[in-house]
């Protein structure tokens, strides 16, 4: 009887030590809501959090067009609603179509206007950044999409001074390419600019993506792939686009947006589907089936809030160091405007992008195409 006694006792003592005990990681991801709607992220600080100071300006360099619309329009977002949010000021310094020589402008005059941070994005930024990032002590920036380098791209360096972020595309072309199987199609095409890693991420995210799909159901799927390169005539999208719709292909997932709105053409003109990439284009029409977005609005606010809350100063992991987002945090997600899916429900997302982030489901980035996973249940057919 006493050993009864005792033992429910270490039973009790035991549940309540558990219940006790500090959340863990998994248990915190218990709360965690997989993305649909970057456009509305507001980050909120833990509760716990010692406020932030607040008064300092961030400043934004951008091309002037990029500002209504598209990845730079969305980290402005994000720079003025952190801004607001926590008491700093939000600047933007913009550029014409001068190349890197006016995009160091825009950079320079940012650096020189008295900003804290300076938030950059691309290729042109990262060139123009390569020649600055020493030149003004006590300026950090933050670059998207890229790491500084120079001209011909033959020496990447990264100061102390700078934070890179780049997302994870084999995640995004793995969302859809589950999605598009899952939704029945079973006839996939994929069409990007140059033979890239970040293009080549997407692309093979997307095989991943399409074979856990179609393993899972039972399906045979068939993927045509086609780097374009350089294009004299971006009309050769289109005219292509058409023929693979016209014979058999059933949704292409489009990388870059003159690629995008050439394959969104042809599809207008046959009745195809398209799957967008990087921004929303769900608002294009009822063609887009769908779009898997890089959250830049929540991304930029996330890094804001990491710099300031760290005495406005790169962390020690985070200086002169480039991060890779994703999943883990929220960074990539199906946008949820005009859901047009009839079969993959937003519930079949959630689970989806759950297991991802647990790790139950897997994908790969690879770099190129001389190396790929095994798709048993995807053929794939690479053209010139």
């Amino acid at each position: 009887m006493k050993k009864t006694v005792a033992l429910f006792l270490s039973m009790v003592f035991l549940t309540v030590l558990a219940g006790c005990a500090p959340q863990t990681e998994n248990q915190a991801s218990e709360d965690f809501t997989a993305p649909l709607d970057d456009a509305s992220f507001v980050y909120q600080a833990p509760q716990d959090a010692t406020p932030l100071p607040g008064g300092a300006t961030i400043a934004l360099a951008a091309s002037s067009g990029d500002l209504e619309s598209g990845a730079e329009a969305m980290l402005w977002k994000g720079v003025q609603t952190f801004a607001s949010t926590f008491g700093y000021t939000a600047q933007s310094f913009t550029y014409g179509d001068g190349g890197n020589a006016s995009a160091e402008d825009a950079l320079r005059e940012a650096a020189q206007s008295g900003a804290t941070l300076v938030v950059c994005r691309g290729e042109e930024m990262a060139k123009a950044l390569f020649n600055i990032q020493s030149n003004y002590p006590g300026v950090h920036y933050l670059l998207f999409d890229e790491e500084p380098h120079n001209e011909d791209y033959t020496v990447y360096t990264t100061d102390a001074s700078v934070h890179c972020v780049l997302f994870q595309e084999e995640q995004l072309g793995y969302l859809a390419g589950y999605a598009s199987v899952t939704e029945g199609y079973t006839t996939l095409g994929f069409v990007g600019g140059d033979e890239v890693p970040d293009v080549v991420r997407y692309c093979t995210g997307f095989l991943q993506g399409a074979e856990a799909a179609a393993e899972q159901q039972g399906e045979e799927v068939s993927l045509r792939v086609w780097y374009t390169g350089e294009l004299e005539d971006d009309s050769l999208v289109t005219s292509r686009m058409t023929e693979w719709y016209n014979n058999g292909t059933g949704l292409v997932l489009a990388n870059g947006n003159d690629c995008i709105q050439r394959t969104l053409d042809a599809a207008n003109q046959t009745g195809g589907r398209v799957f967008a990439t990087e921004q929303d284009w769900n608002g294009a029409g009822e063609r887009v089936l769908g779009s898997a977005i890089k959250c830049y609005n929540a991304a930029v606010q996330r890094q804001l809030y990491a710099f300031f809350s760290g005495n406005a100063t790169w962390s020690q992991q985070a200086a002169g160091q480039t991060e890779k987002v994703g999943f883990t945090d929220g960074s990539v997600a199906l946008a949820g405007s005009n859901w047009r899916f009839s079969h993959f429900s937003q519930r079949q997302y959630e689970r989806v992008y759950d297991e991802l982030r647990n790790s139950d489901l897997k994908v790969e980035a690879y770099a190129d195409m001389d190396t790929l996973p095994d798709t048993p249940s995807v053929t794939l057919e690479i053209q010139n």
